[in-house]
């Protein structure tokens, strides 16, 4: 029977474009879209993304620095690129899985996509094919990584989604896409602190690390590197062992590849801030209408939650006075008390300043929270993230709420009116060089267009 790695290799590099159904590209264009809006809007608003930039612009080369207007090499490109897209913590995530599978394959595809002058319709067939990937092997984890194993793997099963959709771009032999995985899987890893700890910025630009892994590794390959790992998944000291103790079920992985796009099951964000926090964020919002609560009224916010809104909430003295824009994306407590001041969580509000913000650290430390009985059985399409109750406790009384399915959720998504709305905010954050119009149309059409220059004269514009 053929074994784990190879049957993925097979699948990266064989099925056929015009199998992949209509409904899936036109989901990945969306996802292309919305990425390149907030990966413009970090130009400007994440300053920890900029050494990637200006480490990129020392070479010279064929693809696109978003916000420069200048080119570099496909993997610093990827590099840099890669930096943006998950630093306002504002793209697409998987909730089941907690992959965010486009985050490496956008920037690495895209680098060389521009660079090869690939077709939009075999940039987009990449893309889905490494995000699927990347969906699948993240899913198929039966523990949790990061408190049972102590890695923080999105971005590590971001990179090897990438590197195999890089690899079918590219139109590598499967001995050729083994090489390049293997050097992928050497360059990226990410230790459970790099998300548990106060001043660490990681845990925004880590895009850059699992972008360049599978740029670097697929660069690698087609100079001839002969990585080829036996079994580098799978094998007796493979990443599955090696990382995460054999605690994975294989037939999640192939069970309906190709006919079930998992890639398609995407929450769009509807606030730029981890989306574990978004069924508070919702709750809070609509307290806040229908109850006209002032920050200065609230004495305590009390959380009922579930086990992966623990992540957000300890350690303590990182989750409630984060050291760091990237840290405050991943708090719970931040997260709430921004919410409590301003009413909402957007873009414009993450500044340094925020930090030191005498009231907000006053209202994350009003946060107390609670577990859920596990004997308790959620209700319909509930996941244990989004899930949450919210009691707000003021001298007029306790506000309480109830999120099941908070907005962006598959289950209730945002509309296509609300999602262009956030693409064009984003750009208004962005250099004035990014043709944002010309960006959207681009993208509604890349299925049909030669190459990807268009799309790129947009951006440098």
């Amino acid at each position: 029977m053929e074994k784990l790695t190879d049957r993925l290799i097979d699948f990266a590099l064989n099925f056929k474009t015009e199998d992949i159904p209509k409904y899936v590209i036109d989901n990945q264009k969306k996802v292309l879209t919305d990425s390149l809006g907030v990966m413009t809007a970090a130009t400007t608003l994440e300053p920890a993304t900029r050494p990637f930039t200006e480490y990129a612009l020392e070479s010279s080369g064929p693809s696109s620095v978003i916000g420069t207007g200048k080119r570099s090499t496909p993997v610093l490109a990827a590099m840099a690129n890669g930096a943006l897209i998950h630093a306002l913590d504002y793209e697409d995530g998987h909730d089941i899985s907690h992959a965010h599978p486009n985050t490496a394959t956008i920037p690495a595809v895209l680098a060389f996509a521009e660079a090869e002058g690939k077709s939009g319709k075999e940039a987009l067939a990449a893309m889905v094919i490494g995000s699927e990937i990347s969906v699948r092997l993240k899913m198929c984890l039966t523990g949790n990584d990061l408190r049972d194993c102590g890695w923080y793997s999105p971005p590590m099963f971001a990179a090897y989604g990438a590197v195999l959709g890089v690899s079918r771009l590219l139109g590598f032999t499967h001995d050729q896409a083994r090489d390049a995985l293997s050097v992928c899987m050497t360059q990226i890893s990410l230790p459970g602190m790099s998300a548990r700890s106060k001043e660490s910025v990681l845990r925004g630009i880590r895009e850059a690390l699992s972008a360049k892994a599978a740029a670097f590794g697929a660069e690698m390959a087609r100079r001839g590197v002969k990585a080829r790992m036996d079994e580098p998944f799978e094998g007796e000291f493979g990443l599955f062992m090696s990382c995460f103790r054999n605690m994975y079920d294989e037939k999640i992985i192939f069970d309906g590849l190709g006919e079930r796009w998992e890639c398609t099951g995407l929450r769009f964000k509807a606030w730029p801030c981890c989306g574990t926090s978004h069924g508070t964020v919702d709750a809070i919002i609509e307290l806040i209408r229908q109850n006209s609560i002032k920050p200065e009224e609230v004495k305590e916010v009390h959380l009922h939650v579930n086990k992966p809104h623990m992540n957000l909430l300890e350690p303590r003295d990182v989750k409630y006075h984060p050291g760091s824009l990237a840290a405050a994306k991943f708090s719970l407590p931040f997260t709430a008390a921004l919410v409590l001041k301003y009413g909402n969580v957007t873009l414009d509000l993450y500044k340094e300043d925020i930090l030191k913000d005498e009231e907000l650290l006053r209202l994350s430390d009003s946060v107390t929270y609670e577990m859920r009985p596990a004997d308790i059985k959620l209700p319909e399409h509930a996941i244990p993230d989004d899930y949450v109750i919210v009691e707000v406790k003021t001298d007029r009384g306790t506000f309480s709420r109830e999120t099941v399915i908070s907005s962006g959720s598959p289950f209730k998504p945002l509309t296509d009116e609300q999602m262009k709305n956030k693409f064009f905010d984003c750009c208004s954050f962005g250099v004035k060089r990014f043709d944002a119009q010309k960006v959207y149309e681009e993208v509604s059409a890349l299925d049909n267009k030669p190459d990807l220059s268009g799309l790129f004269a947009a951006v440098n514009s």
